[in-house]
């Protein structure tokens, strides 16, 4: 039996559910010199969210380059280069200089570096450790929002 082009045998698509949300989770880049607190951020977050990490400012800066996460999390005070120089950088380059960047520091800081870090355009907010899991996760959620509505 001859079939022509157009009633030659199609095989069919048959999607089938998996339960699985298909939309990729929010990427977070956290930078951050202690492995103790990587280790309790990726231990709060990777439900969430998928997780990379760096361990200095100058790393962090070349993994945002080449992820572009949708939040970085970035300590104040590391070795190399700190998390404001790396903000500065990072504001500087045309491929990262949106991605919201949350500020993460232990130190109390005087009104006026608050301000500071609040006046650069990235920054979309400070965290100071202790912080509590909860609210760790509810801002990133807020800030990766806010973005999507901008």
């Amino acid at each position: 039996m001859m079939m022509d082009q157009d009633s030659a045998y199609r095989p069919q698509l048959k999607i089938i559910d998996l339960g699985v949300d298909m939309v990729p989770k929010p990427l977070v880049l956290v930078v951050d010199d202690e492995p103790a607190l990587q280790s309790l951020v990726f231990d709060t977050l990777s439900d969430d969210f998928r997780l990379i990490a760096a361990f200095n400012g100058r790393e962090g800066v070349a993994k945002a380059t080449q992820h572009k996460p949708n939040v970085i999390l970035m300590d104040v005070m590391m070795p190399d280069i700190g998390g404001y120089e790396a903000v500065r950088i990072l504001q500087n380059q045309a491929e990262t200089k949106d991605i919201p960047i949350l500020m993460v520091t232990a130190q109390d800081f005087d009104s006026s570096t608050i301000q500071l870090l609040k006046n650069e355009p990235n920054v979309a907010g400070l965290i100071t450790k202790p912080f509590r899991p909860k609210a760790l996760r509810e801002t990133i959620r807020a800030v990766i929002d806010k973005k999507k509505i901008n």
